[in-house]
């Protein structure tokens, strides 16, 4: 079973909770703002800085994190359920899917396609893409589902920032 378990100091100590489920809000679990590693058994996760699924977004993979970068900013947890097999998206130059496009079905980084700084949109055909600021899976995340259609990144402060995407791939 999957499931993702919280701490409130780095290392696994301090206080822990267990979840199995969506969490709109950890601030009526006791853990708003203030998670410092945690374990991931089974789906990945995705961690967010506001409540109700909102606002940056981290995804973590099935493993163990002793220390949080972005430690004590969380505020709400969704573990992904989607059909990761088929991934697909088409990134767009500007806003509302115009100028040129890529479509992508692995990991690519976008400075080996000429398109890293310039995507502004973009449309998720299949699987669940993680979209990095940086190469090498680095800085800021955009995490989009099968369907999500992103018309403009202006309300995400993630115009023309994308340097690297992939699928989250299913377990063997």
């Amino acid at each position: 079973m999957s499931k993702i378990v919280v701490f409130t100091k780095d290392a696994f100590k301090g206080r822990s909770a267990e979840f199995k489920n969506n969490v709109n809000s950890l601030e009526n679990k006791g853990f708003n703002d203030i998670i410092s590693s945690l374990k991931v058994f089974g789906a990945p996760w995705v961690a967010y800085y506001d409540k109700n699924l909102a606002g940056k977004q981290r995804v973590f993979e099935e493993g163990e994190y002793a220390t949080l970068e972005d430690k004590g900013k969380f505020s709400s947890l969704k573990m992904i359920t989607d059909e990761l097999d088929d991934p697909e998206i088409q990134l767009f130059e500007h806003v509302n899917y115009g100028g040129r496009s890529v479509t992508l079905n692995g990991e690519t980084n976008l400075h080996e396609i000429a398109f890293s700084d310039t995507a502004s949109s973009h449309k998720v055909k299949g699987g669940v893409w993680v979209l990095y600021e940086h190469v090498n899976r680095q800085g800021e995340q955009l995490v989009s589902f099968p369907g999500d259609e992103v018309p403009s990144y202006f309300p995400l402060s993630f115009n023309d920032v994308a340097s690297h995407v992939r699928p989250l791939l299913p377990k063997p």
